[in-house]
């Protein structure tokens, strides 16, 4: 039999005497016994291991992260449209003479338009604001992986800056309209 690696384990013999041929190993439960030291190479794949799960965890968060922001941007883009909808036939209906044209509630269109496309441009921000952090992120860890693994890096591409100009580009817009629709009345 060879000798154990760890000098904590040791081999001892049978308690009773019929059963010479065989041998007892005993562990010693007092204390916990080390792992064996790691070569350079175990130490090199252990580390580029995990850099790859990291670079995974950051795709996947990315990813997340890309599907919230279109999802924000979708409901800003259909809310708006809605809204801006609403109020452009409340004001040619009114304008017909069909029915008396009711001020208060082109304003109030007007400003829950311009409420709700704020609220959520500052979503969007929040969620671009994230998104940008984890691209940084990304990128160190890509480069960490490149230098353990001898690869070129896959750096992903910036954020896109649309997000920024969605909420004050409907504000603006409402804006416009209000004073176009005032302009028309008198």
């Amino acid at each position: 039999m060879s000798t154990p690696r760890n000098p904590d384990l040791r081999v001892v013999s049978a308690a009773t005497d019929s059963d010479s041929n065989r041998a007892t190993l005993r562990i010693d439960a007092e204390r916990p016994v080390p792992a064996p030291p790691l070569s350079a190479d175990d130490k090199l794949a252990q580390k580029q291991a995990a850099a790859e799960r990291e670079l995974d965890r950051l795709h996947q968060a990315v990813t997340a992260e890309q599907l919230a922001l279109g999802q924000h941007m979708n409901w800003l883009i259909a809310s708006q449209a809605i809204f801006i909808h609403a109020f452009l036939m409340v004001f040619v209906v009114g304008s017909l003479g069909v029915v008396a044209l009711n001020h208060w509630l082109l304003g109030g269109l007007a400003l829950v338009g311009i409420l709700c496309a704020l609220a959520l441009h500052g979503s969007l921000n929040r969620t671009a604001q994230t998104l940008a952090l984890l691209v940084i992120q990304r990128r160190a860890v890509e480069a960490e992986l490149a230098v353990l693994s001898g690869r070129a890096p896959n750096l992903p591409k910036e954020a896109s800056k649309i997000s920024v100009w969605a909420g004050p580009l409907f504000v603006v817009t409402w804006l416009v309209l209000l004073a176009c629709s005032a302009a028309i009345r008198l």
